[in-house]
């Protein structure tokens, strides 16, 4: 019988014993001041070796050995007729690592593109309606206390662009909508919350050409209502930014974020060109064709290339695909 140095620990105390460990007929021997341990090997766990760290066995008892001679236990373990388990074999394989690695990304990524979406898409008309009511109160509510500001525009200017959507809602057969006026720093900008709040700013209505114009992003708004997408958006991005936060968490919150923005994004790009598609249809089928949508977007276009100008690369962390791709695939369209 083969006896190696160890050092024994009750789990009692912290207290460490030299030991020698041996083997012999099924059994693992322990023997030191603190007398003699027998433990049947099948009762004991022996941790996978991680590199130059001391080889550890654990015990029914809670007590444990550790080894610190490498090659000594490698013998030890071999007169045991130990041997490493198929895993341990195959992590020490760079082969199988790369592929692991390389099957995780590839689940990942299917996970990403494919199934999240889908799930998203088929939970969002089952949240009850007056869930989606309060979470939409609840954000205008936040904006306006915190973002946004009251409108300047005339009130008769307000009650004539209510009535031209009016219009075409009921032409069109939109979804049930309510339109509010706001005022923002932010610049001429428009959105819609789940249950149809939709706020225009008034630099938007400024901008526009007609109201032809501005009734088209008004289209696009509501089909993003008609689509879900703003509860789609909130599933996807919730999840996204667990998952982030899963593996980046403990790093830098402020990577955890900016990994889930980035992540993100290929969502808003997705639901922006589906909303794109459904306010084209709305308007040709009006009689406006796509060109007052083409219009407003050539205008938002060039303000794009003014801040370019005066900040190279933020476009890189809009949620938007760029006015430009929008504006050439409308063209596109038959």
């Amino acid at each position: 019988m083969k006896f190696i140095t160890a050092a024994y620990f009750d789990g009692r105390t912290s207290r460490r014993w030299p030991a020698r460990l041996g083997f012999d007929s099924g059994m693992v021997l322990l023997s030191g001041e603190f007398g003699e341990q027998r433990f049947p090997l099948a009762q004991v766990r022996i941790a996978e070796n991680m590199g130059p760290t001391e080889n550890c066995l654990e015990f029914a008892n809670g007590a444990r050995c550790v080894v610190a001679e490498r090659e000594a236990f490698a013998a030890w373990l071999a007169e045991a007729g130990i041997g490493d388990s198929w895993v341990v074999r195959l992590q020490r394989r760079w082969t199988w690592a790369l592929g692991s690695l390389a099957g995780v990304l590839l689940c990942s990524l299917l996970v990403y593109f494919f199934v999240l979406p889908m799930l998203a898409a088929a939970i969002a008309p089952r949240i009850p309606a007056a869930l989606v009511k309060q979470l939409s109160t609840q954000t205008l509510a936040s904006l306006d206390a915190h973002f946004l500001m009251p409108s300047t525009l005339p009130t008769a200017r307000q009650e004539a662009l209510r009535q031209r959507l009016v219009g075409l809602a009921t032409s069109q057969q939109l979804p049930a909508y309510q339109l509010h006026f706001r005022s923002s720093p932010m610049g001429p900008n428009a959105f819609a919350l789940p249950d149809g709040e939709l706020i225009v700013f008034d630099q938007l209505v400024e901008l526009a050409a007609n109201d032809e114009e501005v009734l088209a992003v008004l289209a696009h708004e509501l089909g993003h209502v008609a689509y879900r997408h703003g509860m789609r958006q909130l599933i996807q991005s919730s999840v996204v930014s667990f998952a982030v936060g899963m593996y980046l968490g403990d790093i830098s919150s402020t990577v955890s974020g900016l990994g889930a923005l980035i992540l993100e994004a290929k969502y808003s790009r997705r639901f922006e060109e589906e909303a794109d598609s459904y306010a084209a249809t709305c308007m040709r089928s009006a009689g406006y064709g796509t060109a007052p949508l083409i219009g407003i977007f050539e205008r938002l276009a060039k303000i794009e290339a003014d801040k370019e100008r005066a900040a190279p690369g933020w476009h890189l962390f809009a949620s938007h695909p760029e006015t430009a791709a929008r504006i050439a695939r409308l063209k596109a369209m038959p």
